[in-house]
């Protein structure tokens, strides 16, 4: 049938309706009812649509107040505008879709842009251009190639983003990726998240891997298996596997269950790694710095106190409270106010402070230190201190000090203990 404009409700069943409008609209001024099969050949602008079993197309644009349609489908080839939208099984628009209230339980194919204040969805979403909705909630996946500006998006499945993302809270349940930067308040991820740097306000909690492939700034990071990133600054991280940045990176509390490692420069208030910890630039730390297995540092690191269970490595080693580990190895020393190998030790490089404790069968090189404690065993290149207690079977090649030194019986030494008025300068 073709027609220019309806006064009242239009009721279709398995028809195709044409209009003899000048541009091209179908006005119907009530509610169009549809049944079965219906295709509109034209646009359509009407007060409602309503349908059941029905398969509804629209070849140009359809604009209504209220869409209301049950176990049926709707096609439109233009744009679709509405305030209220609710379809049982699908939805795709070739163009735009604006709706305030989208409530569809299959799937809805946007070609344009989507923009609304709710968009339910049990299904799928995939969203050709920008979306710009208030509140997203998908049951399966969501796919938006634009921007993506929202308050909040959950999904059950999968997410992914085109361009920016932007939204105070998401909550997804597979995995999360963007191809472009973030401006997140929070987000919370049951398997993988992935996306190009930006920023994450408040926490971001990732049950499998998280990756940045451009710096980023964070509040919080909790995720149970891997974190790559590609350098950034923010609060606490805690990995449950392992950590790696390809830059410089700043936090405050830094915790890796397995190993952290960190190219360039790492900046934070405490660092507790339980395997391995390693950076390629320079370590700076208010507080402890603590590692079960080995820690390398390619540059130098101030702490306020180191406490590894193997070894540690670096240019130069600064702690301002102590340093407690089996094996140090420096360029130019170490230095703290206590320092303590562990049984069967090494140090290679001085060591500096003011009270410093050699374990049986260590190994060390030049000590300078107020008190000197050296275990039995043990072998040491030369000893500064006011203070110096040897114990038996030791080999010391030789000993300054100022105030007294206790030596046990089967000490060897390869050259005679002195006494000074004044102890040598250490290196640093």
């Amino acid at each position: 049938m073709r027609l220019e404009r309806v006064d009242g409700d239009l009721i279709i069943e398995n028809g195709t309706v044409e209009t003899s409008s000048q541009d091209d609209t179908l006005m119907v001024t009530g509610t169009v009812r549809c049944d079965g099969d219906c295709n509109f050949a034209c646009s359509v602008d009407a007060k409602s649509i309503e349908g059941s079993r029905s398969r509804i197309i629209v070849d140009g644009h359809l604009k209504a107040g209220k869409v209301n349609l049950k176990r049926s489908s709707l096609e439109v080839l233009g744009d679709l505008t509405a305030e209220t939208l609710s379809v049982e099984k699908s939805v795709k628009v070739q163009r735009n879709l604006t709706a305030e209230d989208v409530d569809v339980g299959g799937t809805v194919r946007v070609r344009g842009n989507l923009q609304g204040n709710r968009v339910g969805v049990g299904g799928s979403l995939n969203c050709g251009g920008d979306a710009t909705v208030e509140y997203i909630d998908v049951g399966g996946t969501v796919n938006i190639e634009g921007k993506a500006d929202c308050n909040v998006i959950k999904v059950g499945g999968t997410f992914k983003g085109g361009e920016t993302v932007k939204a105070q809270d998401v909550d997804v349940g597979g995995t999360f990726r963007a191809e472009g930067i973030v401006n997140l308040g929070s987000i919370d991820v049951g398997g993988t998240v992935r996306f190009d740097g930006g920023i994450v306000h408040r926490i971001l909690d990732v049950g499998g891997t998280f990756k940045s492939t451009k710096p980023l700034q964070f509040g919080e990071l909790q995720v149970g298996g891997t974190i790559k990133l590609s350098g950034g600054q923010g609060g606490d991280i805690q990995v449950g596997g392992t950590l790696k940045s390809d830059d410089n990176l700043t936090f405050k509390n830094l915790e890796v269950g397995g190993t952290a490692k960190i190219e360039g420069d790492a900046i934070g208030t405490k660092v507790n790694v339980g395997g391995t910890f390693s950076t390629t630039g320079s370590l700076s730390l208010e507080d402890q710095l603590r590692v079960g297995g080995k820690a390398a540092i390619d540059g130098n690191v101030v702490v306020g106190s180191v406490r590894v269970g193997g070894r540690i490595s670096a240019e130069k080693i600064e702690a301002r409270e102590f340093i407690e580990t089996n094996t140090i190895r420096t360029r130019y020393g170490a230095k703290a106010p206590q320092i303590e190998l562990s049984r069967r030790g090494e140090a290679r490089g001085p060591l500096i402070g003011e009270t410093v404790i050699i374990r049986e069968r260590c190994t060390v090189e030049d000590v300078y230190a107020d008190r000197i404690q050296m275990r039995s065993k043990s072998k040491a290149d030369h000893l500064y201190g006011k203070n110096i207690q040897i114990e038996s079977r030791c080999e010391v090649g030789g000993a300054t000090y100022t105030e007294s030194i206790d030596v046990d019986r089967d000490v060897n030494f390869r050259k005679s203990p002195q006494k000074a008025e004044k102890l040598p300068d250490h290196p640093f």
